[in-house]
């Protein structure tokens, strides 16, 4: 096993607990949330052999989602009804407008600035070691544990 794979072994085991719970929220099972998780991790080390990825982390986490929206469309055909001449009318959504959008809405962006607004604005009232230590943790995912080893905090 390469070192890219190892690496890429190491990311998908990292973050593992949160793209599972990323793909729950969109297909709302568990079980399936795992499978496609693993499913992500398996396309993602066949897609490197075939190109270099220069972010991995979200490549990882698009292919995620793009394996769970895939997952619904299909189980939507499968609950659909037999087609049937009403099914023609023009008061009939198509399957894919039921489907959600993947593009945030223009209340949901403005809502987004102001979220990532007032967060800088309290990361900057912050001393410079506790923003490390902050996004070592919600960024990185890395435990109090491992942070206070780092910082030599006993």
């Amino acid at each position: 096993m390469n070192d890219l794979a190892i690496s890429i072994d190491t990311l998908f085991l990292d973050h593992r607990d949160s793209l599972i719970r990323t793909i729950l929220g969109v297909v709302g099972c568990p079980q399936t949330a795992e499978d496609l998780a693993h499913e992500a991790y398996l396309k993602m080390l066949r897609a490197l052999e075939q190109q270099e990825i220069a972010y991995p982390k979200p490549f990882l986490y698009q292919i995620a989602k793009n394996l769970a929206l895939d997952h619904l469309r299909k189980e939507n055909i499968r609950l659909r009804p037999a087609h049937s001449p009403e099914d023609d009318s023009d008061n009939h959504q198509s399957l894919l407008d039921r489907l959600p959008a993947n593009t945030p809405t223009p209340e949901q962006q403005a809502a987004d600035q102001q979220e990532v607004a007032q967060m800088l604005a309290a990361l900057n009232q912050l001393s410079e070691r506790c923003r490390q230590i902050l996004v070592l943790h919600k960024l990185h995912h890395r435990n109090y544990e491992r942070i206070a080893g780092y910082y030599g905090i006993r």
